[in-house]
């Protein structure tokens, strides 16, 4: 986990102030700065928006939650915004794309080729207007419903999906009658293995067998399951029987070793595009549902913000972090 993160999520305005002196001192690459590539677009400020951290390590719900909040930055101050995802490295860089349109629409028709042509130009980093302090899209949305708020109004605002993302997702919705169901929403393999320091600790299996049994016995409800570890879907599986229901081409992980983190692990989809389609698909859909029960995660917290308090009733579990 980038340095910092643990005591942001604890001691909020004070962890940001942290994270920018640090970056200041030791990751200026990280603060925002201003460019010119050219002559083009002089008479107005075009805000390049990429990810902080270009390790290939960060999830995608994770990156977008970030990227949101340069969004709204660069609206509030004027600036037209470009997402870049092909020049700078995520999960789903492969050199030849912009990995932002397999999910997203951009916010605005500029091109990339006009944008590195042009004269004013911002590349989005960390900077005193650009932090977080009210902790948008952070854990207290789970909790605080002002936040809550905030932060879907401003993830509704900026992200607009691709036609791609939303011809699976009705497809799948349509198949599943996803708006009668309980979603479940669990991670295991390197969240459990590993415990990562300042990431959220998650339910065992057990938790949630009787969480899902209280929810199952009173809204005798179908049950759509999101977890990438193939362990629980069995365990879970053999609980729960035909009333468990997943996506048509979901997919599990087996005999991971838990030697480092799904995204540097030969255990990932190869098809970088697909996997992270699917992937945001689930979580839309998790967003539909009538009812949830889940853990915390950067993943989960994207689909509660979508939903935005419309589940009928729902329980995340809040068991701290890692330490």
């Amino acid at each position: 986990m980038p340095i910092g993160v643990k005591f942001e999520r604890k001691h909020k305005k004070l962890g940001y102030l942290a994270k920018y002196l640090y970056y200041c001192v030791a990751k200026r690459n990280i603060l925002q700065k201003r460019m010119s590539f050219g002559q083009m677009n002089s008479d107005r400020v075009i805000y390049v928006i990429k990810p902080d951290y270009q390790d290939g390590v960060e999830g995608l719900l994770s990156l977008i939650n970030k990227q949101i909040l340069y969004m709204a930055y660069a609206k509030k101050k004027g600036y037209c915004p470009y997402i870049d995802w092909k020049n700078y490295k995520t999960q789903y860089y492969d050199g030849k794309n912009n990995a932002w349109e397999y999910f997203f629409k951009q916010p605005s028709n500029l091109t990339e080729n006009e944008v590195y042509k042009s004269k004013k130009v911002y590349l989005s980093g960390w900077s005193f207007k650009t932090v977080n302090p009210e902790g948008l899209f952070e854990a207290d949305v789970f909790t605080d419903k002002r936040i809550r708020e905030k932060s879907s109004e401003m993830l509704c605002e900026h992200i607009h999906f691709s036609d791609e993302v939303l011809s699976i997702v009705n497809k799948e919705a349509t198949s599943l009658n996803i708006s009668e169901c309980i979603g479940v929403y669990i991670r295991g393999t390197d969240y459990v293995k590993l415990k990562p320091s300042g990431e959220y600790v998650q339910p065992s299996v057990d938790q949630m067998k009787c969480k899902i049994h209280e929810f199952e016995n009173k809204y005798n409800a179908p049950i759509f399951l999101v977890t990438e570890d193939g362990d629980i879907f069995d365990n879970l599986k053999k609980e729960f029987g035909d009333i468990i229901r997943i996506v048509s081409f979901d997919t599990f992980i087996r005999n991971y070793e838990g030697k480092d983190v799904l995204s540097k692990s030969d255990v990932l989809e190869k098809d970088k595009k697909l996997r992270g389609q699917k992937y945001l698909a689930k979580m839309i859909l998790l967003a539909k549902c009538k009812y949830f029960v889940g853990s915390m995660t950067q993943g989960s917290k994207f689909s509660y913000i979508l939903n935005n308090g419309n589940y009928s009733d729902e329980y995340v579990f809040d068991l701290g972090l890692y330490p």
